[in-house]
């Protein structure tokens, strides 16, 4: 990774997930997607957001917390989905800083007391997010609109994100969800890239790296795009491994005919 750096005039590695939100690469539908959902916690609303794995979710995730009020919120971040009821709540309330009592009946109060005094005493409002919530268990969902009614349903304070695949729109839409459904009003769905996008997503991550020459050509970001589907995540995996190929061709640059040798290294991690 050193001559990688050195080659291309990088300060650091250009396709890691280790970036700061300001220096994310942010398309209109992902800005669009951002003000949404501070929208909703704003207006003391809940929303699911969904996509592609690697699309940028987690991304969008990030740069909502850098972006919201300081002071003013108190976000709980669950990324263990193939828990049971029970598990569920000792996980939130681990991440609270709780007990984790041993029952279900206790667990539940000593959260929803904590949420309670959060909102009632320090004018905090908690946000639970549940990432992969496509992987929630029914009778875990089921639970999460028990525990937004505060005060016979008269006090929002609490808001729930659920990030997950596509195919949580479909579990939300079942009947015995409907009264988490109403809950949870805001959908966002999270595209890939198109084309044009491929292209100023990788030159932005080389910029943003430090690099200060053109070393993708356009005849290579249109297979690179074909080959990712522009899913990101793909995008960082394939971009990194053109950059090592690159570098045994006289040129330095990264073509068509590198994209295709790179494509065929990564194999796998590309689906």
């Amino acid at each position: 990774m050193n001559r990688v750096l050195s080659t291309y005039g990088l300060t650091r590695p250009p396709f890691t997930k280790d970036i700061q939100p300001s220096e994310m690469f942010q398309t209109e539908q992902f800005q669009e997607a951002l003000q949404s959902l501070k929208a909703a916690l704003e207006g003391y609303s809940s929303g699911a957001v969904t996509g592609d794995s690697g699309c940028g979710k987690t991304c969008l995730l990030r740069a909502l917390e850098e972006d919201l009020p300081q002071g003013r919120y108190r976000l709980h971040y669950l990324h263990n989905a193939t828990v049971n009821r029970r598990d569920f709540y000792r996980q939130l309330s681990i991440a609270m800083g709780l007990e984790p009592h041993s029952s279900f009946a206790a667990l539940h109060a000593t959260v929803s007391q904590h949420i309670e005094e959060m909102a009632s005493q320090h004018k905090l409002r908690i946000i639970l997010v549940c990432d992969e919530a496509h992987l929630l268990a029914i009778q875990v969902l089921e639970q999460l609109h028990i525990l937004m009614n505060f005060r016979k349903d008269s006090k929002p304070w609490l808001s729930i994100i659920l990030i997950g695949l596509p195919d949580l729109r479909e579990t939300l839409r079942r009947n015995v969800l409907a009264s988490l459904t109403a809950r949870i009003p805001i959908r966002i769905q999270i595209p890939p890239l198109d084309a044009e996008q491929v292209k100023l997503y990788i030159r932005h991550r080389m910029n943003t790296a430090g690099c200060r020459r053109e070393v993708f050509s356009d005849d290579a970001l249109l297979p690179m795009s074909k080959a990712t589907g522009g899913i990101m995540r793909r995008l960082d995996v394939l971009g990194e491994q053109c950059l090592v190929i690159a570098l045994k061709t006289k040129s330095n640059l990264v073509d068509a005919v590198v994209v295709q040798k790179a494509i065929q290294s990564c194999g796998d991690a590309l689906l």
